[in-house]
């Protein structure tokens, strides 16, 4: 009996100290993780239903040490579980992108925000929470949002993300919108972002043009947001789509600049 009495005390023991160890490490991460409200970074965002392309991508996230935001539109079903699954045990955070990827503005006009979040926000929400994911962030299709439709979805969600283009011969640099203090990340509900589908291929989205965007944020201890969808090698039959060279690009000039990657979940 008080072999046994010593044994069953060895293996509590020896279990306690596995849990302390592990939740050290998971301590650790999380503090590694932790957003820098005196440091720029770069929001990595890409949208709409493109599983395949995000998973196949998941070793050149971790090549670099990316972890992005993405997304998801329509129904939450087994693929986009998934997906889900496999995206978050890399580190990377989902959001909600509405149900029929509708423009908000309008809809809201045409019914009402009640409405709007009634049919195309809160079953996706309920869908997402039965898979176990609980979305703080909230990505406006076709980037149509106002005023109306941020005072509904902040109710919501803690941040929004929109996005806008720059004017012919304009610099990414020199638009402010697109750059956010870190230490006033919590104050700005709507993020705004700069698509760079297509790069370098596109005047406004050039490397050129990237390099220098990441460099003032880093400078200047700002936040950017970029998105994107698709992510293939050559033009594919359907979708906008960014190159994993092009990725890999913006990602070693970011780690060079030493400007870390966030997920909308990690912002404050």
């Amino acid at each position: 009996m008080g072999m046994n009495r010593t044994r069953f005390l060895l293996v509590v023991a020896s279990a306690l100290a596995s849990i302390v160890s592990s939740s050290q490490v998971r301590g650790q991460e999380d503090r590694s993780s932790a957003f820098d409200v005196h440091r720029g970074g770069v929001v990595m965002t890409f949208d709409d239903r493109n599983f395949d392309d995000w998973v196949n991508t998941i070793p050149l996230f971790d090549e670099f040490g990316v972890k992005a935001t993405f997304f998801i539109s329509g129904k939450i079903d087994d693929h986009a579980v998934d997906a889900i699954r496999r995206l978050r045990k890399h580190g990377h955070a989902i959001g909600s992108h509405s149900v029929h990827h509708l423009k908000a503005v309008e809809y809201c006009q045409d019914h009402s925000p009640e409405v709007f979040l009634r049919n195309e926000i809160r079953p996706q929400l309920e869908a997402f929470q039965a898979a176990g994911v609980a979305p703080t962030s909230f990505a406006y299709p076709m980037s149509r949002n106002d005023a109306v439709t941020d005072e509904t979805l902040l109710k919501v969600f803690r941040h929004l993300r929109t996005g806008k283009n720059v004017a012919d011969g304009e610099r990414i640099c020199d638009a402010d919108a697109f750059f956010v203090p870190a230490g006033r990340i919590n104050q700005q509900g709507c993020l705004i972002a700069k698509g760079i589908d297509y790069a370098p291929a596109r005047p406004d989205r050039t490397f050129e043009q990237i390099d220098a965007a990441l460099t003032r944020a880093a400078e200047n201890h700002e936040i950017i947001v970029f998105y994107a969808h698709r992510i293939c090698a050559t033009k594919p039959d359907r979708g906008h789509f960014v190159t994993p060279e092009a990725l890999a690009q913006i990602f070693g000039k970011a780690k060079q600049l030493n400007l870390p990657f966030y997920t909308f979940d990690q912002l404050p």
